[in-house]
């Protein structure tokens, strides 16, 4: 299969760096091409100018199934007509529901 997922997805574009206050832009429902760019890398493609803050250094990507990858970003391009981005891959999978035991937080 070429692609992983291609699709929309929520993307968060990231600048986190020590010392600074986080700076981050999201863009919902961006449609997306997701592929392997080799271990414990991927690699997004997109087909419209994406925002994000100055000197960006890390993305987050939304699947709509929940999955949550993130990390920071390796290489890319972000051009008026689209580009990709190549980010390490940290993947975890989002918890849409209350857990089972809260141990005594309480969810507001």
């Amino acid at each position: 299969m070429p692609y992983a997922y291609q699709g929309p997805a929520t993307v968060t574009v990231m600048a986190l760096y020590v010392g600074q206050a986080p700076n981050e832009l999201t863009t919902l429902e961006l449609p997306i091409v997701l592929s392997n760019a080799g271990l414990g890398r991927a690699r997004i493609e997109f087909g419209r100018y994406v925002l994000g803050p100055k000197d960006a250094n890390v993305l987050r990507v939304v699947l709509p199934d929940g999955r949550l990858l993130h990390g920071p970003i390796s290489d890319g391009r972000n051009d008026p007509l689209g580009g990709w981005l190549e980010f390490e891959v940290k993947e975890h999978e989002l918890a849409l529901d209350q857990p089972a035991n809260l141990n005594g937080w309480k969810w507001v």
